[in-house]
């Protein structure tokens, strides 16, 4: 019974690959997924170095041991995916899954310096309220990265803007990490039309907004999921 529970957590696994590839959240080779094993929470599925996500199975994905430190068999991820996910994982209990990704819009919120996210501009953004924020240190360096402030910017967020760089986006489970991810990325998309014009806008009452980020991660989000995961499997 437990190794096809794991089984499951591992094609749970290989099948957002599939899914952030079928939805353009992907971009080529070098976008990295990290996962808690629910049934073994020290040890960590990763995404394999230099593979597109299309192409993400069960005989390729990476696991880390977060008690030793170190990589269960040959497969390795992108030495910038290991720098990121390991320690966000051994340090922040919540984020069980971690998605680091550069779409356009992503990275060009994460870039822009005329405004910064604004939860309340549509229904897709309004799942971040009073749980995103930015690191503003760059360096294409990983080892000059000061990993332990960008942990602590992590913090009781789910989504962390990267300087020139994208973002971390995490949730409690696979499922609801993934639609984080794609509600972000629309978000983002919207932020880019309303933002890049001079028209006036309106934003969604506060309490409203908490409301439906409420709504959203009370089970919406997993109902979401398993419609996508409908439309995967019909293909």
């Amino acid at each position: 019974m437990i190794e096809r529970q794991q089984e499951k957590s591992k094609k749970n696994f290989v099948l957002v690959h599939h899914l952030g590839a079928l939805h353009s959240l992907v971009e080529g080779v070098w976008n990295h997924i990290s996962y808690d094993d629910p049934l073994h929470p020290k040890t960590v599925f990763m995404t394999p170095g230099h593979v597109h996500w299309d192409l993400v199975n069960l005989n390729n994905i990476v696991v880390f041991d977060k008690e030793t430190e170190s990589f269960v068999g040959e497969a390795r991820p992108l030495k910038a995916a290991s720098y990121f996910h390991t320690p966000v994982h051994k340090h922040l209990d919540t984020h069980k899954c971690v998605f680091h990704i550069h779409t356009p819009s992503i990275t060009t919120v994460a870039t822009r310096t005329d405004f910064v996210f604004e939860p309340r501009l549509t229904q897709h953004s309004c799942c971040f309220m009073d749980s995103y924020g930015y690191f503003n240190e760059y360096d294409s360096i990983s080892e000059e990265l000061n990993i332990q402030r960008l942990v602590e910017a992590f913090e009781n967020k789910n989504v962390l803007f990267l300087k020139n760089h994208g973002a971390l986006v995490s949730g409690n489970c696979i499922e609801e990490a993934f639609m984080s991810t794609y509600m972000l990325n629309i978000a983002c998309s919207f932020h880019l039309s309303v933002f890049g014009s001079n028209n006036s806008f309106d934003l969604i009452p506060i309490q409203k907004a908490k409301a439906m980020k409420d709504f959203f991660y009370d089970g919406l989000y997993k109902k979401h999921f398993d419609g996508f995961l409908t439309h995967l499997h019909s293909l």
